[in-house]
């Protein structure tokens, strides 16, 4: 079976953790790696983000979902971010296939250094996390009316101050958005990093609809509000609780997310594979 790549759709920081996914996609699974072929039994592709060099991948996800083909995406990780990468079939969220319900590796968030969280503190304040307008993530979602939605709910039940905090490189239409009782975080990228950004979690409550935000507030301890199509779906509470909030168990949640991801080390010897092989036709 062949797999192809499209190398002007990937990211500047793809190069080492492509490099290795396809020695192992190779190796470990007798794929035949070509370039650009849209002909090809498995595509691989990434990021679900049609923007920049990755805009032309959106063509490439369409021809190869919609010819019942599977479409393998690697995207940065949520756990150790530019440390460990997200592998999955279809999708990068919860309707991706990750392979990561059976088959556990309990001591597997040790080994890849990552700890689950106790939240000490918290400002009192509801924190609402945007997402880029560009990802597959947010298809058919107008991301505006979301905010809205959720600030609307909200001070229903609640007189918590809200914050919105956009994506560090998807500006808001402000003149959209419900400003009374909402406050606006604008991200600071942390020196010295590839595209880190700072972030507080000790918020009461994180609100996400699907993206790494979400994840993240979770192992950090907050609690959490997302849609079903994240990954953090499980430990999440609902919007209209949100001043009776549920205190969930996370451990197994957190063992399972820590299969979604990957490091380097383990790309190049496919430890992906095992995992994503029944997605693949294979």
């Amino acid at each position: 079976m062949t797999l192809t790549w499209f190398p002007n759709g990937c990211a500047l920081n793809s190069k080492d953790v492509m490099s290795k996914f396809l020695v192992s996609a190779n190796s470990r699974l007798g794929l035949d790696i070509q370039e650009n072929n849209m002909d090809a039994d498995i595509a691989v592709i990434w990021s679900v983000l049609w923007n920049g060099r990755m805009a032309s991948n959106q063509e490439v996800y369409n021809h190869f979902i919609n010819s019942g083909k599977p479409v393998i995406v690697i995207d940065v990780g949520a756990l150790k971010r530019n440390i460990t990468w997200k592998i999955a079939v279809n999708h990068i969220n919860a309707q991706g296939h990750y392979g990561h319900e059976d088959n556990l590796d309990l001591d597997r968030p040790q080994k890849l250094g990552v700890a689950l969280q106790t939240q000490q503190t918290n400002n009192g304040k509801i924190l609402i996390a945007g997402q880029h307008k560009k990802s597959l993530q947010l298809k058919d979602v107008d991301q505006e009316e979301w905010i809205n939605n959720q600030i609307r709910t909200i001070q229903q039940s609640s007189d918590r101050p809200i914050v919105v905090r956009p994506h560090p490189r998807s500006v808001l239409n402000g003149n959209r958005l419900v400003r009374t009782g909402v406050e606006f975080e604008r991200p600071t990228k942390v020196a010295k990093s590839y595209d880190d950004f700072n972030i507080d979690y000790n918020y009461y409550t994180v609100i996400n609809y699907n993206s790494g935000p979400g994840i993240q507030a979770a192992i950090n301890g907050a609690q959490i509000v997302v849609d079903k199509t994240s990954l953090a779906y499980p430990v999440s509470n609902t919007i209209n609780n949100i001043e009776n909030l549920t205190t969930f168990d996370r451990n197994d949640w957190f063992i399972k997310i820590c299969h979604t991801e990957y490091t380097v080390d383990e790309i190049a010897k496919g430890v992906w594979c095992d995992r994503l092989a029944p997605a693949l036709n294979l």
